[in-house]
């Protein structure tokens, strides 16, 4: 597995080498297509590019700042949780 850098997009990705993935080729470079935008280049792809793998982006999980719930506001929660239980 190598990593390859697009040069449309500046995306670095994981290349997995399968012999009959692109059978056109010119020495090491292929035509592989880019993951992100879509495009097609030519790759050398028995060399790898150092910097850190940008694709696919990794989903920031959002802080959950949750400040403790007064008893009227656990009372209303309860109550609307409650409304969808199966009896």
């Amino acid at each position: 597995m190598g990593r390859l850098k697009c040069k449309n997009c500046g995306v670095v990705f994981e290349y997995n080498y399968r012999p009959l993935d692109s059978l056109v080729h010119v020495g090491p470079y292929k035509r592989v297509k880019c993951p992100s935008c879509g495009k097609s280049g030519w790759f050398n792809v028995y060399s790898s590019v150092k910097d850190p793998v940008t694709y696919p982006p990794q989903e920031k999980k959002p802080e959950q700042t949750e400040q403790p719930l007064s008893q009227e506001e656990q009372e209303k929660r309860r109550i609307e949780e409650s409304k969808y239980e199966k009896a």
